[in-house]
C-alpha cells in the first residue's frame, strides 16, 4: 500500500479510533452537554476514515469483495477518495460552529454563530455549485470561510470565559481542550493547505504536519475526556 501510508495515515487512524473509544467510556461525564456532539462527530469521523481506506483499496488492487460493497458507489467515485474528503470537510465545519452555538447560548453570542452558520452555507453552496473542482480538490470556498468563522467563533467563547470565574478552572473542562485542539489543527494545518504550493512542501512533510497536528488535536480530546471524568468525579466525593 506504500511506505507513506503506513508511516502517516494508519497512526492517524489508531489515535482517532483511540479517541472515539476514551471518548464513548467517558461519555457518561459529558452527556447532555454540548460536547457530547464530539463524540458523535468522532464516530462520524471513523466511519468516513473506513470509507476512504475502503475506496483507496479498491482502486489501488480492485479487491472483488471490495468493489461488491462498495456497488453503491458511482464508478467514478470508486476511483478517488477526495469527495470522501469534501464531504467531510463541509460537516466539519457545521459541527465546530454548531458546538459553539451550543457553548456560547448563555451568553449573548448565539445570533452571531447564526450568523457564521448562515455565512458558511452561502459558501458552501458556492462550492457545490463548482462541484467539478470540489471534485478535484476539497480545498473549495467553504473552508477558508470555515476556518475563518470557527477562529471567530472560538475567540468569541474565550472571550466569555476571560470575563468569567471559569477562567480559573477553565483548564480543567472538556470544550477547554477540545477547542485547544480545533483550534491547534486549524492553525497548523490550514496554511499548508492552502500554500503548500508557495511553500513548495514535499509529500513527506505535507503528510509530518498532518501527522502531528491530528495527533495534537485529537490527543487533546482524549486528555479532555480524562480530566473532564477525573473532575467530575473528584465533585461527587
Amino acid at each position: 500500500m506504500g511506505d507513506n501510508f503506513v508511516l502517516f495515515r494508519v497512526p492517524i487512524y489508531i489515535i482517532e479510533i483511540l479517541a472515539l473509544l476514551i471518548g464513548s467510556l467517558k461519555f457518561k461525564y459529558y452527556k447532555n452537554t454540548a460536547s457530547e456532539l464530539i463524540l458523535y462527530f468522532l464516530y462520524f469521523t471513523v466511519a468516513q476514515e473506513i470509507l476512504t481506506f475502503a475506496v483507496t483499496l479498491n482502486y489501488r488492487y480492485e479487491e472483488p469483495i471490495l468493489q461488491a460493497l462498495l456497488e453503491f458507489l458511482p464508478e467514478k467515485l470508486k476511483n478517488t477518495t477526495i469527495w470522501i474528503g469534501a464531504i467531510y470537510s463541509i460537516i466539519s465545519f457545521y459541527v465546530y460552529l454548531f458546538y459553539y452555538k451550543k457553548l456560547l447560548k448563555q451568553h449573548g453570542f448565539v445570533k452571531i454563530i447564526n450568523f457564521f452558520i448562515l455565512v458558511y452555507t452561502v459558501f458552501v453552496i458556492i462550492s457545490l455549485i463548482d462541484y467539478q473542482n470540489l471534485m478535484k480538490s476539497w480545498l473549495g470556498p467553504h473552508m477558508y470561510a470555515g476556518v475563518l468563522l470557527t477562529l471567530g467563533a472560538i475567540f468569541a467563547y474565550l472571550y466569555t470565559i476571560l470575563k468569567s470565574d471559569e477562567i480559573l478552572t477553565f483548564y480543567k473542562t472538556l470544550p477547554f481542550w477540545i477547542t485547544v485542539g480545533i483550534l491547534f489543527f486549524n492553525l497548523v494545518t490550514m496554511p499548508i493547505f492552502i500554500f503548500a504550493r508557495q511553500l513548495k512542501f514535499s509529500a513527506i512533510v505535507y503528510e509530518f504536519i498532518l501527522l502531528i497536528s491530528n495527533y495534537v488535536m485529537y490527543g487533546c480530546f482524549i486528555t479532555g475526556f480524562v480530566i473532564n471524568a477525573r473532575e467530575k468525579e473528584r465533585l461527587k466525593s
